[in-house]
């Protein structure tokens, strides 16, 4: 992989997952919810960007429903997806809270993961749903792979702005009031559990469109996909670049992922070397994992600009 590969993966996946850290950041450092399932959200809108753009199935296909319809209907599908998951999971679990809330996304996101791999007629099982259909920029005389980075990083820059005026709205306040002292706003007439599920829902939305450009940029999706390892790496994403913080929720996801992908361009000359490159990779990952948590290098940052 050269440089230029390396830099474009990097900002369209790394731009990708951004946007899921940006709605975890809401979520959790804003909102005060633990989301262990946010993959969910992620694969409904795979999923639905898939179903609403692949043809009718014909002969041998397993799956049952493709509408042929064209990707930007599919792309508002996929946003659609995501917010009718998020509606149906929260309105029966907000009211909980910690690592009861925890727990019980994570179930949610475990049911779906599960229903998608047994159940062929909505996405052709453990198969997935391949060729997933996608614009073809080269037909205009762009780029493909630059096309699909800029598209990623629009919708990175996009979800950064709107969650940016949300939470500095008279709505983001009434957020960061329930989040400090719930009690003290319900006695000013403020719903918790309603706000909560406000933020929850609109927090889905852009992940399901992150969804729908995951499927277009590899034309396939799956269950093996679409596992709890992508929730756990949003979640370390977070935690290196901080909390409470848009840039840093865009800047540790970017930099985890260049990171990731610049071992995995390493070319080795036998097996047992990428197994060996493999663990060290995991190995580091943890190590700076372990380093921010213990001197929260974001944190003292943001005091001292405070200061």
């Amino acid at each position: 992989m050269t440089l230029y590969s390396l830099i474009l993966t990097t900002l369209t996946f790394g731009a990708m997952f951004s946007v899921l850290t940006l709605s975890l950041n809401l979520q959790y450092a804003r909102g005060g919810m633990i989301n262990f399932g946010t993959v969910a959200y992620f694969a409904a809108g795979a999923y639905a960007y898939a179903i609403f753009t692949q043809e009718p199935p014909s002969g041998l296909d397993q799956y049952a429903f493709g509408f042929g319809l064209p990707w930007y209907l599919g792309f508002l599908a996929a946003g659609v997806a995501s917010l009718l998951f998020a509606l149906v999971t929260g309105w029966p679990t907000l009211r909980l809270r910690g690592e009861y809330l925890a727990l019980t996304t994570f179930a949610f996101a475990e049911v779906l993961h599960s229903f998608l791999l047994n159940e062929r007629r909505i996405g052709n099982g453990s198969v997935g749903l391949s060729n997933v259909e996608r614009p073809d920029p080269t037909l205009i005389g762009l780029n493909d792979m630059l096309t699909y980075a800029m598209a990623a990083v629009a919708l990175m820059l996009v979800t950064a702005f709107f969650f940016h005026r949300l939470l500095k709205s008279p709505f983001g306040r009434t957020v960061d009031a329930i989040h400090d002292d719930e009690i003290a706003a319900q006695a000013i007439g403020k719903d918790g559990a309603r706000i909560r599920l406000q933020v929850f829902v609109i927090s889905a939305i852009p992940i399901g469109f992150a969804g729908a450009l995951y499927a277009m940029t590899t034309t396939l999706v799956s269950p093996a996909l679409f596992t709890a390892e992508i929730t756990f790496f949003v979640w370390i994403a977070l935690a290196l670049g901080g909390e409470k913080t848009i840039l840093g929720a865009i800047l540790g996801t970017l930099a985890l992922v260049f990171f990731q992908e610049a071992v995995g361009s390493i070319p080795f000359e036998s097996v047992r070397a990428a197994q060996i490159a493999a663990s060290v990779e995991e190995v580091v990952t943890g190590i700076l994992f372990i380093i921010v948590l213990r001197w929260q290098p974001w944190e003292k940052l943001s005091r001292r600009a405070k200061a």
